[in-house]
Order: C-alpha cells, then structure tokens, then sequence
C-alpha cells in the first residue's frame, strides 16, 4: 500500500516519453493517409510541429502540476535494406544540440524530472543504457533515477541490468498494442528483483491507445474509476508531439480533461520520482 497524504486516495503521475521532437517524412505520409493540404504546408513552417514542450509547460503550470520528461538518445543507423529499421532510425535526434540541451535544461532547472528513454535496443544492452544515463547527467549536471525503455522493451533480465546501470525505478511495465488500464492487474509500484530500492512503476494509459478509442471520455473515466476504487497509482504517457491540435485533435484536450478530473476526486498528483520517494517512504 501506499500512504497518501491525508485526504487522497490515489495518485496520477504525469510522464512524456520524446521520441521525435522534428517532423520528417510525416509530412508526405500523413498528406497521403489524410489527404489533408495542412501537411505539406507545414513543411514550410518555421516552428517544428513536434515542438511542443513550451506547451506542456503552459498547461501543467496552469493547474499547477510538474511531469517527467523520458529523453531518448537513439544510436540506431538507418538500414535502407531493413524497413523494420526505418521507424526507429529516422526519428533520431540529438540530445548534445543547443537547442535540446537548453530545454532539456530549462525543464529540470523549473522543477520537472528528466529521465532516460532508453533506445530501441538499450533493454538487452548494459554499455549502451550506461552510456545514455551518463551523456543525459552531464547535460543536466546531476543524477538521474528513472528510466522507460522505447516500446517498453523488456526481457527476464531488463530490471537487474537497469538496476546495474543506476536506476532507481522502471517504468516500461504495461499495454503498447492499443490497450490501456492496469497491466497484469498491477495497481501500484511493484519490486521485481533483489534490490530493494528498486522499483518498477506500471503505466496505465499510453495516449495513443486511449484516443484510438471509441468513447475516449469513457475509457478513461472507467480507468480513473477503478484507480481511486484501488488505491492506485494512474501513470499516463502522452508524447510531447501530439500536444499540437493540429497534428493530433483531441490529445492534449484530453490530456487536462483527465488533470482536471483527478484534481477534482482530490488525487495526490506528481512525476515518477515523486511517486517513487512517496512509495519507498510509505514502506
């Protein structure tokens, strides 16, 4: 169990994984998919559509709330020969430009957490989680607990090598094929193996799988439900690109809808590191 602060009975922890922060070759494919004219004009935009962290910031000082930022640092080349490649290479960025250093620093400088979005193949690979662990705390010039692996990669032998790493907490542990809720019926911070500072805390609702919905209002209502019914911790994931509405109508309306419905039942609201400090206390 967890010891909430007097008056609140569950919790929503507020995360954003940055897989891509520019627009590539989403301005031809989704011109194609939707036959809508805006694509290709923002092609010509002086502001990267997937730019949006200033918005983020706007909307959670607005109710008074911080986030954790996951930051991935993809080493995977492009394979012209392998299409599977392709998704996960050509959204690379880099995390030592100016322009990504200085938001990655202004983030954690006004009180949000930053965090290691392990690459695509950092799961099985105790060098390479290292090395990003170690490049993301030179640019913020501390520590760094908590990690989420892109697509939740995980094997049998994941949490001891994040542990191994310097990882106080995983947060790679639930639904990444259009589904949401509590995965395996994990309702709060769980430990899986030996080391007892260690924690995996479980995510809920992965933005994408929750606006694929019919009733998206419903849905998540029915999770909010069932997380102050538990006791549980609601960790929700939403990409710092779908935050334009133009991109993604509806996503960060719903974003502050489910803030916003939490607030109201009177939830204990925080960043994954908040939740983990709140948990080991609680123990």
């Amino acid at each position: 169990m967890i010891k909430y602060p007097k008056g609140k009975k569950f919790s929503l922890c507020l995360t954003h994984d940055v897989d891509r922060i520019k627009k590539s070759h989403q301005y031809l494919t989704y011109f194609l998919k939707s036959k809508n004219i805006y694509h290709l004009k923002s092609f010509f935009s002086k502001k990267d559509p997937y730019w949006n962290f200033e918005k983020i910031i706007e909307i959670e000082n607005k109710y008074k709330v911080k986030s954790t930022f996951f930051f991935l640092n993809e080493s995977e080349k492009f394979k012209l020969l392998n299409p599977k490649n392709w998704k996960v290479s050509l959204g690379r960025y880099n995390i030592t430009k100016e322009k990504v250093k200085n938001i990655i620093k202004k983030l954690d400088n006004e009180g949000w957490e930053i965090g290691v979005h392990g690459s695509y193949n950092s799961f099985k690979d105790y060098d390479l989680l290292k090395k990003e662990k170690t490049q993301l705390e030179k640019i913020i010039d501390h520590k760094i607990i908590g990690v989420r692996q892109h697509y939740f990669n995980l094997n049998n032998n994941t949490w001891k090598l994040q542990s191994k790493t310097g990882f106080k907490y995983d947060s790679s542990f639930g639904f990444n094929d259009g589904n949401i809720g509590f995965f395996n019926n994990k309702y709060i911070p769980f430990n899986p193996i030996k080391n007892k500072e260690f924690l995996v805390l479980p995510n809920t609702i992965m933005d994408w799988c929750l606006m694929g919905k019919k009733n998206v209002e419903d849905e998540y209502m029915k999770i909010i439900d069932i997380a102050e019914e538990r006791n549980a911790v609601l960790t929700i994931n939403w990409h710092q690109r779908v935050f334009n509405e133009k991109e993604f109508p509806g996503y960060s309306e719903t974003y502050e809808k489910i803030i916003k419905e939490c607030k109201k039942r009177g939830a204990w609201i925080g960043k994954c590191i908040d939740i983990y400090k709140l948990f080991k206390h609680s123990k």
